[in-house]
Formats: structure tokens, C-alpha cells, sequence
């Protein structure tokens, strides 16, 4: 499998961005609008993938942390 780029899951969960799902996670304190079960599909298909996990990691963007967390390696972590 190709890796994907940082632009590609960008581009992904922006289209994933549901508005009621905003609404709801709003009221639990998140800031993001993406659905958790739609991320974790997500983050199935891409499997670990340690640089793309970095990357989406040093955005600001709360969904895009969200899956760096599901597709890293947690041992490969930089402390």
C-alpha cells in the first residue's frame, strides 16, 4: 500500500466534517466535527504510519491529532 500524503487525509477529513457531529462533540468539550467511528475507519485503511502520524500531528487541526494517535506506533514516539 502507498503511503498517503499529508494533503490527502487533510482533504479527507475536511470531507468527513459533519456539522451536527461539531454540534455534539462541542458540548463535550471538543472542537472538532468529525464523527470518532468515521475516524477510526479511517485510520483502519491507512494502517501505522509513523511520518504521516507526525505530520498530522504538528498541525493544529483537533481531528487530524485525533488520527495521528490511532495510526503511530506509540514505542516510536519522540519524547
Amino acid at each position: 500500500m502507498a503511503e498517503t500524503t499529508l494533503a490527502e487525509v487533510m482533504a479527507e477529513l475536511a470531507a468527513l466534517e459533519d456539522p451536527k457531529a461539531r454540534q455534539v462533540n462541542e458540548k463535550h468539550g471538543d472542537d472538532h466535527g468529525v464523527n470518532l467511528s468515521k475516524l477510526r475507519a479511517l485510520a483502519k485503511r491507512l494502517t501505522t504510519q509513523q511520518d504521516l502520524a507526525r505530520e498530522l500531528w504538528t498541525t493544529s487541526d483537533t481531528a487530524a491529532r485525533l488520527l495521528a494517535l490511532l495510526i503511530c506506533r506509540p514505542g516510536d514516539a519522540d519524547r
